[in-house]
C-alpha cells in the first residue's frame, strides 16, 4: 500500500499529538517543524524498504530462473529472502 505525502503527515501529526496529550513529550519545537521530521524519517523507511523489496525480488527472479531450481511457493521464497536482507542489513520490518 502506498502512502501519500499527506497521509503520512497526517500520522505523524496524530502520533504526535497523542504523545503530547499523554505527557510522554515536551516538544522544544513548533509542532509542524516536528511533523515535517518526522515524516521524513518515515519516508525514508518506507523507500528503504521498497528498495529492499526490489532487490529480494531480483535475487527471487535470479534464483528460480536457474535449472534445476525447485518449484517452491515463491510468496514464501521472497519473504525469506527479505528477511535475511533486512537481519544483514540492520533493518528492523
Amino acid at each position: 500500500m502506498k502512502l501519500t505525502d499527506d497521509q503520512v503527515r497526517r500520522i505523524c501529526s496524530a502520533i504526535l499529538a497523542r504523545w503530547k496529550a499523554k505527557g510522554m513529550i515536551r516538544p522544544k519545537e513548533p509542532d509542524e517543524a516536528l511533523v515535517t521530521r518526522m515524516s521524513a524519517a518515515v519516508r525514508r523507511d518506507i523507500q528503504r524498504e521498497e528498495d529492499l523489496d526490489r532487490e529480494a525480488g531480483e535475487l527471487l527472479d535470479r534464483h528460480m530462473g536457474m535449472p534445476g531450481a525447485p518449484q517452491a511457493n515463491t510468496r514464501i521464497l521472497f519473504q525469506k529472502i527479505k528477511e535475511r536482507l533486512a537481519q544483514e542489513r540492520g533493518i528492523v520490518l
